[in-house]
C-alpha cells in the first residue's frame, strides 16, 4: 500500500526509522559481553568461516560437528575478512540477518496489509526477546527467516503485478516474472541456511490451494509462475539435495531429531503427541526450558501480547473466510496462518526442547499476528472517531512497545545474561582462562575441560585466544593428565574438570600460581593455574609406576602402569593408571582395559581416553585412569588384566610393535577377585 501525502510519508518512515535504530541499539549493546562467553556451535562456526578465508574451503555442506549448512559460514566469512579470526564476526553477522528480517517483513506486511500492521509487526520484531536473543548468537538459524522473507516479500509483489496487470496501467511495461525469479533464487538459499527450510516453502502450494477455491482469477494468473518460482528454488537447492543424499550420513543432528516421527510412521505416535502437547504451550504459556536460548520456561510472547497473538490469529482466519475476489482479502491472511503452521512443524516433531532455534522460521509472522489485533482495534470506532486517531491510543501503543523493550532489556542484559545455568552452558571459565592466557601466557599451557574433542572447547580457544605465544593443549583432567613435550608449562583446571583423589599424588610437583577469581554463583569455579616442570613430574610418576614396555604401532607406547585396585570383589570398582608416551597423533584413538575371562572374553572392562589422540605431539607423557566395576556374578579367582588401543571410526584395534608381546592387547598383571 503507497503512500500518497509528503507528511504522511514523513510520519510513517519516521516510526520505522525509530523502531529499526531501537532494534540495532538492543542487537549491539554489549556485542562482545553478552552472551557471556561462547558455545561450541558459535565457535565452529568461526572456525569454518576461518577456514574459508584461511585455507580456501569451499564445502557445499560443512560435516563439521553434526553436521550444517554453510550460507552462514561464508557469511561471516565475508565479514572476517575484514574483522580476522574473532567470534564477533558472527554475532555482526546474525545482527546483519536480523535486521533484515526486520525490513523484509516490515515491507511485505506493508503490502500485504497497512503501514501500521507493518510498523507494530516491526516494532514486535525489534523489541521482542526471541528476535533480540536469535539476531544476538553467533548461529546459522538466523539465516533462515531473514531470506525467506524476502522471498516472501519478492512473490506478494510480483503476485500484486500479475493480479492488477489487466486492470491497472501503473503495472504495463513492468515484469513480475523476474520478481518470481529472484523469489525462486532466495527460497533455494534457505535449504544451504537451516533445516527447517525443507518444509518452510510447503506455504506457496498451498497457498495455491487456497486461491483456487475462493480466488479463482487470482490464481489463474499466478499458478504458473508460482510454479516457475518452486522450479527455480529446486534447481538452486539441488546441489545441496544432491550431496544429502549422496551422503545420508553427513546429517547427524536431523537423524537424532526425527525419532519421534520415526517412532510415528511405525506406529508409536505418544512421543510426537507429547512434543505436540508441549510445543502448543511454547508461545503464551510455557516456553523453552534450556537456559542456552531462552530464561528455562519463559513463554516467547508475555501474557498481554500473546492474548493479542491468540486475537490476531483468529481476525486473520476469519480474513481467510471472505469470498472477495481480489488479492487484498483473505490471501495474505491465509499465506501468515500457513506459515506460522509450517514454522511450527518441526517443533511438533522435536519437542519444546531447543524450541527457540527450530521454530525460526516462524519468527517474523509470529509478531504479525499481535500486530493484526492491534490494527483492529485502532480501526474501532467510538462516538463516530476512530480509535486509532486518538493521541492516547498513539501513548498506548508506545507504552505497549516501549515497555516490552524494557522487560526485553531486563530479562536478557540482566537476568539471562548473568544466570549461572548460562555462564555454565557458555563456557565463561573457559573464556576466563583465555583471557588469563591471553594476559600472562607463554609457552605450553594444557588446559582441562570435559570437551576436549576439537570441536568443541579446543574451538572456543581457537576463536578466544589471541596470545601467539602460547601453544594450547587440551585434556579432560578427570581420567587423565597431559604433560606436554616442553619442559616446563602451565596446567588450568577449572572445577567442572578437577583431578580426581587418585591422581592428587601424581600432581604434587606442581606448583599453584594463581587461582583466577570468578563469581561465587559460578558452577565451574574455581579456575587453578599450576606450572610444571615435566622432568620433575613424570619423575614423580615413574617411580609409582610398575615399568614395561608396549609400543602400538607407529603412535604411542606404553611405559608403566600403577594397579591401585589389586584386590576386588563383585561389585567393587577397580582402578588402574596407566602411563603413556605418544611418537605421533592418531585419529580417533580410545585405549582400553579388559579384565579377561578364561575363555578369553572380557568380565569387566572401560574404553576412554582423556587425551584426545589427533592432538598428540611427538614426546607428549600422559597418564590414563581407568575404572570399572566387576560385575556381581563374577566367580572367584585370578584375572588377566589387558590393555590395548582401537580407531572408532573403524573399530579396528593397533597391533603391537615392539616389547615381549605380540598380538593387539598387552597383558600388564592379574587382577584378582575375592569370594
Amino acid at each position: 500500500m503507497s503512500i500518497s501525502e509528503p507528511s504522511s510519508r514523513i510520519k510513517h518512515y519516521g516510526w520505522l526509522l525509530l523502531i529499526l535504530l531501537a532494534a540495532v541499539f538492543l542487537r549491539l549493546h554489549k556485542i562482545v559481553e553478552v552472551p557471556p562467553g561462547l558455545t561450541h556451535d558459535e565457535a565452529d562456526h568461526g572456525i569454518t568461516a576461518w577456514s574459508i578465508i584461511h585455507d580456501g574451503a569451499r564445502n557445499i555442506y560443512f560435516t563439521i560437528g553434526y553436521g550444517r549448512e554453510p550460507l552462514y559460514d561464508y557469511a561471516t566469512a565475508l565479514l572476517m575478512t575484514f574483522m580476522g579470526p574473532t567470534f564477533l564476526a558472527g554475532r555482526i553477522t546474525s545482527v546483519f540477518f536480523s535486521l533484515i528480517l526486520i525490513a523484509g517483513m516490515t515491507a511485505w506486511a506493508w503490502r500485504a496489509f497497512n503501514w501500521q500492521t507493518a510498523s507494530l509487526t516491526a516494532a514486535g520484531l525489534a523489541v521482542g526477546f526471541w528476535p533480540v536473543m536469535s539476531g544476538r548468537q553467533g548461529l546459522r538459524s538466523i539465516v533462515l527467516p531473514a531470506l525467506f522473507v524476502l522471498a516472501v516479500a519478492l512473490f506478494w509483489r510480483g503476485l500484486e503485478m500479475v493480479s492488477n496487470e489487466k486492470s491497472s496501467p501503473k503495472f504495463k511495461g513492468q515484469h513480475p516474472l523476474l520478481l518470481f525469479i529472484a523469489a525462486g533464487i532466495l527460497l533455494g538459499l534457505t535449504f544451504y541456511a537451516y533445516i527447517p527450510a525443507r518444509s518452510l516453502w510447503i506455504i506457496f502450494p498451498a497457498l495455491l490451494g487456497y486461491l483456487f477455491f475462493a480466488k479463482r482469477s487470482v490464481f489463474r494468473q499466478s499458478w504458473a509462475r508460482t510454479a516457475l518460482m518452486l522450479f527455480v528454488m529446486l534447481l538452486v537447492a539441488l546441489p545441496m539435495l544432491l550431496f544429502l543424499g549422496r551422503n545420508p550420513t553427513a546429517e547427524v543432528r536431523i537423524q537424532q531429531l526425527a525419532a519421534p516421527l520415526t517412532a510415528a510412521t511405525g506406529g508409536d505416535f505418544g512421543p510426537m503427541l507429547q512434543n505436540i502437547q508441549g510445543s502448543i504451550r511454547l508461545i503464551a504459556s510455557e516456553g523453552d526450558m534450556t537456559w542456552r536460548y531462552n530464561i528455562a520456561g519463559r513463554p516467547i510472547l508475555g501474557p498481554l501480547m500473546g492474548f493479542l497473538f491468540l486475537a490476531g490469529v483468529v481476525l486473520a482466519i476469519g480474513d481467510t473466510l471472505k469470498r472477495r475476489d481480489d488479492l487484498q482479502f483473505g490471501a495474505a491472511s491465509f499465506l501468515a496462518l500457513s506459515w506460522l503452521l509450517a514454522g511450527f512443524l518441526p517443533v511438533f516433531v522435536t519437542g519444546p526442547e531447543l524450541s527457540m532455534t527450530q521454530a525460526i522460521g516462524m519468527q517474523p509472522v509470529l509478531y504479525l499476528f499481535p500486530a493484526l489485533a492491534l490494527d483492529g482495534m485502532m480501526q474501532l470506532t467510538v462516538g463516530g472517531k476512530r480509535i486509532g486517531s486518538s493521541r492516547w491510543a498513539t501513548a498506548g501503543l508506545l507504552f505497549l512497545f516501549v515497555g516490552t523493550a524494557v522487560i526485553t532489556y531486563r530479562d536478557y542484559f540482566v537476568n539471562w545474561a548473568n544466570s549461572p545455568d548460562v555462564r555454565m552452558q557458555y563456557e565463561t571459565t573457559m573464556a576466563t582462562a583465555m583471557d588469563y592466557l591471553n594476559d600472562h601466557g607463554d609457552g605450553v599451557a594444557a588446559v582441562s575441560s570435559i570437551t576436549p574433542d576439537r570441536y568443541h572447547s579446543p574451538a572456543l580457544g581457537k576463536m578466544l585466544l589471541r596470545n601467539d605465544a602460547v601453544d594450547i593443549r587440551w585434556f579432560d583432567a578427570r581420567t587423565s593428565i597431559l604433560l606436554s613435550q616442553m619442559n616446563v608449562g602451565r596446567i588450568l583446571i577449572p572445577g567442572f574438570a578437577p583431578l580426581p583423589e587418585v591422581f592428587e599424588d601424581y600432581f604434587s610437583t606442581a606448583v599453584l600460581e594463581e587461582t583466577v577469581p570468578m563469581r561465587e554463583t559460578d558452577f565451574d569455579r574455581p579456575l587453578n593455574i599450576y606450572v610444571v616442570n615435566k622432568q620433575d613430574m613424570s619423575g614423580e610418576w615413574q617411580k609409582r609406576m610398575i615399568a614395561v614396555e608396549a609400543s602400538f604401532g607407529d603412535a604411542v607406547e606404553l611405559l608403566g602402569y600403577d594397579l591401585q585396585t589389586v584386590k576386588a570383589a563383585p561389585g567393587e570398582e577397580v582402578q588402574i593408571v596407566t602411563l603413556w608416551q605418544v611418537k605421533q597423533p592418531l585419529e580417533d584413538a580410545v585405549i582400553f582395559t579388559h579384565v579377561v575371562a578364561p575363555e578369553g572374553a572380557p568380565v569387566a572392562q572401560a574404553d576412554q581416553i582423556g587425551v584426545p589422540s589427533y592432538s598428540w605431539q611427538p614426546g607428549d607423557l600422559f597418564l590414563q585412569l581407568h575404572q570399572f566395576s566387576i560385575p556381581a556374578n563374577t566367580p572367584a579367582g585370578n584375572y588377566p588384566l589387558a590393555i590395548g588401543i582401537y580407531t572408532q571410526t573403524d573399530s579396528q584395534r593397533i597391533p603391537l610393535t615392539g616389547g615381549s608381546q605380540s598380538g593387539d592387547l598387552f597383558t600388564a598383571t592379574d587382577l584378582v577377585v575375592t569370594p
